[in-house]
């Protein structure tokens, strides 16, 4: 079986278009993440604002447990 490893390193040429598609998919990636990191920051903003805006929440307690209706 021959042994098919390269014995001598590729060239600077090669290394420098791997190195850049590598970079060209990586900036895609990383753009698609920023931009759901901003929609959900932009999400979460919302929500407070709209929370923000809600009448206070009344809350009832009993002092005993109300009596079953007969």
């Amino acid at each position: 079986m021959p042994n098919r490893s390269p014995k001598k390193s590729p060239s600077p040429k090669s290394l420098a278009a791997r190195l850049d598609r590598a970079a060209g998919d990586m900036n895609a990636f990383l753009l698609v993440l920023a931009i759901g990191l901003a929609t959900l920051d932009l999400t979460f903003l919302v929500t407070q604002n709209v929370v923000n805006h809600l009448p206070p929440v009344t809350r009832v307690v009993y002092d005993s447990a109300p009596t079953a209706a007969r």
